[in-house]
């Protein structure tokens, strides 16, 4: 499964909503991802409405996750970057050593 880091805005009417019926965004977001088999890693809001989580899935389940959410009206410029840990950025590390001069440049 990858992890990916998503950031997304609650829409001016999603924040009128909050105010007048103030609950827990993050365990209606948790009841989401889980039917999409995504896992919550961490939920973070800003104090201006940003929205900031780590989850684990298929770039699959994201994508359909993306859809759902997006197609509410209730945030705006969500993203969605896989995130890697510092062990893959050495193995990448240790690839790109390893093959280092096997690619010829096009204006070479």
């Amino acid at each position: 499964m990858s992890k990916y880091f998503v950031t997304a805005n609650y829409t001016s009417s999603a924040m009128k909503g909050m105010i007048e019926n103030p609950h827990n965004r993050e365990e209606a977001i948790k009841r989401l991802l889980e039917k999409m088999n995504i896992t919550l890693d961490c939920f973070y809001v800003s104090a201006t409405g940003h929205i900031f989580m780590v989850i684990t899935g298929s770039n699959v389940d994201v994508g359909a996750m993306a859809l759902v959410v997006g197609s509410t009206g209730s945030v705006e410029n969500t993203s969605a970057v896989e995130v890697f840990t510092a062990e893959e950025q050495v193995g990448w590390m240790k690839l790109a050593g390893s093959t280092t001069g096997a690619y010829k440049p096009a204006n070479s």
